[in-house]
């Protein structure tokens, strides 16, 4: 018996990502692989016509794109007949004749049936010409005498309907008619894909999938494949959302940044990451190699692994925090003073770290980091064709990692400190270390210059005691030693006194008004529960602020 093909689509909207990472891909390799004697392809505008009865220039639009589509991915016309349903007019008539061993009952309890009806609200007003669906499927199947129909899971009920057709027409004229097989995607992470509105799947007719030309047009192709590699695992359905890809769309604009920020600083590409690794690393620059060090074994082991949305989420949060957020912010002061020593050690470092960072994420984002990487540096022709980035135990600093986080944390800390007095970044105070241990003393000693950049601080002094510190200081504490920071260097006093009196006013308005309305027996009897308990809550919070205000008032007013 000859093996044959029978697949297609209904023109009924695009054909979505669902299509090309699935039904798509599996066509040309089935076609492709020899092991089938004749591939039918169908385009099946009549089935359309179920949900687009009453625009019909939207389904011949259609075909035109479904068909290009075709071509584009490689379905080979010489190797598979790709055919329009509506031009074999015997389709239709085999449909008229399966009708007569069907019953409506039977079509009513087709899982796919039913979904379909619920996702299509049908439910009050079914067109028969919906119930036809899955018989004029059949008669498609039948006619060309397909032995294998390669399909989602969704459509397994389907086919065995139209086995069942095919067992009733052949009880009356003897085998005749094949009965089909249903060849389900090898990779079950393409069995079904969500679509964007929650629905069972995507679907053209629903208008719940994704055209990715569409989205790489607007936020571009690497955005999009980032997107798809970001927060997924194998064997996972995944919702998109369209946040998702402008936050990819994001990164990508971060890691073009930081690539412009680090050729500002060298335009002439004097530095080179081929030169001898400086003498005079800071401990910042030791800090970074090493945690880029680090990046690379482990996601050079979850892609040897397959685990490739671990591998990305890590690209991710050292690309954009430790990199971008810590490590360009340090080394700043250093890049804007020419008389500084280490300055030519921060751009050998910042190319070094990037250039390898290019390189790991080079398979998610192939576009922009081709360009970034052929534009700063001229040592290898093409990241395509670049060496893989190794761990090195050179580059392995364990003392200076413990030591940039102690200031990480000290920033953190600071900062958090700042926020909940509503002080400005812009406003600089001084902030004492002090500490008994020898050690933590020469970490900030050390990085004196970028913590007050980081820190926001007009000085910073290290001592092993408190002598000096106003009382009033404000305080946080780390891990082997305290922060204090003068309150009034924070503070404009006066000012603060006024605000907070403004404030005070505020909340003695807000209380007056929820205790009107509680107080008010018309509001309690019609209102509902829930905003009588609202305002309660509301009162309980103002009151709370208000204490809160009055407690400030007092320790300033001392």
């Amino acid at each position: 018996m000859s093996k044959i093909i029978l697949t297609g689509d209904r023109p009924t909207g695009k054909l979505h990502v669902g299509h090309y990472v699935g039904s798509l891909k599996r066509r040309v390799e089935l076609q492709n692989s020899g092991e089938y004697d004749k591939i039918f392809i169908m385009i099946a505008d009549a089935q359309a016509l179920t949900d687009n009865a009453d625009n019909p220039e939207k389904v011949r639009q259609n075909i035109i794109e479904v068909a290009l589509d075709y071509l584009s991915v490689g379905l080979d016309p010489a190797k598979s007949d790709i055919f329009i349903q509506s031009q074999i007019s015997q389709l239709t008539e085999l449909t008229f004749y399966y009708m007569n061993l069907v019953t409506v009952s039977r079509l009513q309890r087709n899982p796919t049936v039913k979904s379909e009806i619920q996702m299509r609200n049908f439910e009050a007003s079914i067109p028969v010409g919906f119930f036809c669906y899955p018989i004029s499927q059949a008669a498609d199947i039948t006619a060309f005498k397909a032995t294998t129909v390669p399909a989602g899971e969704d459509q397994e009920p389907m086919i065995e309907q139209t086995r069942e057709i095919v067992r009733k027409f052949n009880s009356v004229y003897g085998d005749t008619l094949v009965e089909p097989q249903i060849l389900l995607p090898d990779n079950k992470v393409c069995l079904r894909l969500p679509g964007t509105d929650g629905k069972a799947k995507m679907s053209k007719s629903l208008g719940n999938g994704i055209d990715p030309l569409e989205i790489v047009d607007q936020y571009g192709a690497d955005a999009l494949r980032f997107t798809l590699a970001t927060g997924n695992a194998p064997g996972n359905d995944m919702r998109f959302y369209w946040e998702r890809v402008e936050a990819s769309r994001n990164f990508a604009n971060k890691v073009w940044n930081a690539s412009r920020f680090i050729m500002m600083n060298d335009p002439d590409n004097k530095i080179k990451t081929t030169d001898e690794q400086p003498d005079n690393l800071t401990a910042a620059d030791k800090w970074i190699l090493s945690k880029m060090n680090h990046l690379i074994a482990e996601v050079t082991e979850n892609m040897e692994k397959y685990e490739l949305g671990i591998a990305v989420a890590k690209l991710n949060d050292f690309i954009w925090e430790e990199f971008c957020d810590w490590y360009i912010e340090m080394v700043k002061p250093r890049l804007y003073n020419d008389e500084d020593t280490t300055k030519n050690a921060a751009i050998w470092t910042l190319k070094t770290v990037l250039i390898d960072a290019l390189k790991l994420l080079h398979p998610y984002m192939p576009f922009i980091t081709e360009e970034i990487f052929c534009n700063i540096q001229d040592d290898e022709e093409s990241i395509m064709i670049s060496s893989w980035p190794v761990y090195d135990e050179k580059f392995n600093f364990p003392d200076e990692e413990v030591a940039i986080q102690t200031i990480k944390e000290a920033v953190r800390n600071i900062r958090n400190v700042r926020a909940q007095m509503n002080v400005a970044p812009s406003r600089k105070a001084k902030v004492y270390v002090v500490s008994e241990d020898a050690l933590i003393r020469d970490i900030f000693e050390n990085g004196r210059v970028f913590f007050a950049t980081l820190a926001y601080a007009s000085e910073v002094a290290v001592q092993s005691d408190k002598s000096g510190i106003p009382d009033d200081a404000v305080s946080a504490v780390i891990p082997g030693a305290v922060l204090y920071i003068p309150f009034a260097e924070l503070v404009d006093i006066d000012k603060e006194i006024e605000r907070l009196k403004k404030e005070e006013g505020r909340l003695n308005g807000e209380i007056k008004r929820c205790e009107g309305m509680l107080g008010n027996e018309k509001f309690i009897s019609k209102a509902p529960q829930a905003k009588i308990d609202e305002e309660k809550a509301k009162l309980e919070k103002y009151q709370q602020m208000l204490a809160q205000v009055r407690e400030r008032l007092q320790a300033l007013t001392k």
